[in-house]
């Protein structure tokens, strides 16, 4: 997996995009079946690992259009 200037990311990085990738497939697609508590916490965990995407610079969109 390349981001977005090219750069290929190693194998624990591509596992923490798929974190995001799934967590963030979870909220979009499920978030109305998780209970108040856990839409929180996922959007908590959500955030914090779109810094990390982020900082590897992929494109993941805005934290916004998933209510975060």
């Amino acid at each position: 997996m390349k981001n977005a200037i090219g750069q290929e990311l190693n194998p624990a990085q591509e596992d923490l995009i798929a974190c995001y990738d799934q967590l963030a497939r979870v909220l979009g697609e499920r978030g109305d079946e998780l209970a108040p508590f856990e839409q929180r916490n996922a959007l908590k965990a959500l955030a914090a690992l779109w810094q990390i995407a982020n900082g590897l610079d992929m494109d993941r969109g805005q934290l916004y259009d998933l209510g975060a």
